[in-house]
């Protein structure tokens, strides 16, 4: 597909996303601006990625129950889920080495326009790598891992967004948790998409119909 064709069917998201979480999106200030003035942090500057990420926390507690960071998906397991939900567990060791929180919502009072860009940046290079794909199949294991957590970076359903954006018609996704596969599957229904998954011998396929 055209990149041309995948940034139009990013804006549509984007701005579909706006209007069916506007008022989640109005609520979200509220603990987003009180968490920081307690924690003495500043709040990224930029409209466009805030609403982004207020879009995202939206859908990931539609999907998951809980306001799971943007950056990465659930795992199934209470306890880091907990860890996970936004302002997370993490966000303080994030901060004291990069200046910002892994997604860039919250980050030190002083952060610069600069370092803020710098920043953002560095999250969009992690998350754009090439997918590992074969001919309509995307093959989501392999790829780096955030050292701190311990997890997959781009995730499986961060790589499903791309590959939403890369493919048109029915495209197979392998995966190496059925936890991910069901949250790929739980991301499609958001979306209107079908989705269903079957357990092959040390993997899951996913095939998701567009």
């Amino acid at each position: 597909m055209g990149k041309l064709k995948a940034n139009l069917r990013m804006y549509k998201d984007f701005f579909g996303g706006y209007i069916k979480y506007r008022e989640k999106i109005k609520k979200a200030d509220q603990w987003i601006n009180k968490y920081a003035e307690v924690k003495g942090l500043s709040v990224n500057p930029h409209k466009m990625y805030l609403t982004n990420l207020k879009i995202w926390l939206a859908e990931n507690e539609e999907i998951y129950g809980q306001r799971i960071c943007p950056c990465f998906e659930a795992t199934g397991d209470k306890k880091i889920d907990r860890q996970l939900t936004c302002p997370c567990t993490y966000a303080v060791h994030d901060i004291e080495v990069h200046g910002t929180c892994h997604c860039n919502l919250f980050g030190r009072a002083d952060l610069t326009e600069e370092e803020w860009k710098e920043q953002e940046a560095r999250i969009m290079k992690e998350y754009r790598i090439p997918l590992n794909i074969q001919g309509n199949i995307v093959d989501t294991r392999n790829v780096p891992q955030d050292d701190y957590r311990e997890m997959d970076v781009p995730d499986p359903v961060h790589q499903l967004k791309q590959s939403l954006n890369q493919f048109d018609g029915t495209f197979q996704m392998i995966v190496e948790r059925e936890q991910s596969a069901k949250n790929i599957v739980g991301y499609c229904k958001l979306k209107n998409i079908e989705a269903s998954y079957e357990n092959r011998d040390d993997y899951y396929l996913v095939t998701v119909q567009k």
